[in-house]
């Protein structure tokens, strides 16, 4: 799926790693988010 600027992120759950996870649904109307991803951290490619 491709995105291009100014899209609206479907919605999704995160796993929390230290506390609470994220609903980016829970953010809708409060103000800018910004979505960044990037490779693992220690994983292999």
């Amino acid at each position: 799926m491709a995105a291009t600027v100014g899209e609206m992120a479907p919605d999704f759950s995160l796993p929390g790693t230290t506390g609470p996870g994220l609903d980016l649904g829970e953010l809708r109307g409060k103000g800018r988010a910004a979505l960044f991803f990037y490779p693992a951290d220690r994983t292999a490619g």
